[in-house]
């Protein structure tokens, strides 16, 4: 069997490519989109994923507008969301429409590779 497959969206290149290295180091296939609107049209919409890490605040496609589009069209795979401190509200609305959880920024690595290893291993 091959290494699960994770999804990043995340506009930020210095968040993403920390975390893209933290889980490819860990053993994962990790694609990343630098919004939501490449997550959804290039990535979730042509390939299947173990797992989507996406921020809320990103411009074009929010995070819980991407949740929302991979939901209707039934391409969404277990999620966590990442959110800023300013943001709990965005979280809220991600969780109630279909994450699984989310860490607010700046976020531990050991807890993240921690919690994707569990969402993982519920799917």
């Amino acid at each position: 069997m091959g290494a699960k497959k994770i999804l990043i969206a995340e506009d930020s290149q210095i968040e993403g490519m920390i975390l893209e290295r933290a889980l490819t180091s860990a053993g994962y296939q990790v694609t990343r989109a630098h919004d939501g609107l490449e997550a959804f049209e290039k990535h979730l919409s042509q390939d299947k994923f173990d797992l989507l890490i996406t921020d809320i605040s990103m411009p074009g496609l929010s995070g819980v507008e991407l949740i929302w589009h991979a939901r209707d069209k039934n391409v969404l795979p277990p999620t966590i969301v990442l959110t800023s401190n300013k943001s709990e509200e965005a979280s809220l609305k991600s969780l109630e429409i279909g994450a699984l959880d989310h860490l607010t920024k700046p976020y531990n690595l050991p807890l993240i590779l921690a919690k994707v290893k569990v969402v993982i291993g519920r799917s």
